[in-house]
């Protein structure tokens, strides 16, 4: 009777994938680009089995779990991706030749230096845009929080780091 409900896909696959299964628990093992894992738990009525560069997906019940993980995975194909601009004159920034340091010109008396974790963000700099490239969103967004409280922004004049598509009201030059 449950063979009514058998679906197969075939899923193409971009990364390198393996599966562990440890005491009838079956984990799906993706490596990323940045040489990291991540790993997911499937469950039991989810058959998986790897056929060359492709996925193939045996669902055992009615459900559209193919479509969650097809989605899931193209998260690991194309990497998160997040924009800062650095509004101001004299505001400067660049990335050193290594990839390991940020150098940034703030206004200040000094450069302010901030070291990368290359293994987790790939960061780069052009034209006063700062974008940081990752397969997690959580460390992209607490790297770009740490930059942003470098130089808070001005509330007269907007001058600091902005994200890409953020919008703020600026309060009104005082007249005499």
């Amino acid at each position: 009777m449950q063979e009514n409900f058998v679906k197969k896909k075939l899923l193409p696959l971009k990364t390198k994938l393996y599966f562990v299964s440890v005491k009838n628990l079956n984990a799906l093992v993706v490596e990323t680009p940045f040489l990291t894992k991540k790993y997911i738990k499937l469950p039991l009525f989810l058959n998986l089995k790897k056929i060359e560069n492709y996925l193939h997906l045996k669902n055992l019940n009615n459900v559209k779990f193919d479509l969650l993980i097809s989605s899931w995975l193209k998260g690991f194909v194309k990497p998160f991706k997040k924009q800062l601009i650095l509004k101001g004159l004299g505001f400067k920034g660049s990335v050193n030749n290594e990839g390991s340091l940020l150098e940034l010109k703030l206004g200040f008396s000094h450069i302010v230096n901030v070291p990368l974790d290359t293994k987790k963000l790939k960061v780069s700099m052009n034209n006063n845009i700062l974008t940081a490239e990752g397969f997690e969103p959580d460390n992209i967004g607490n790297f770009l929080e740490k930059i942003r409280k470098l130089k808070k922004i001005d509330s007269y004049k907007g001058k600091g780091f902005w994200y890409k598509n953020e919008s703020r009201v600026l309060k009104e030059i005082k007249k005499t």
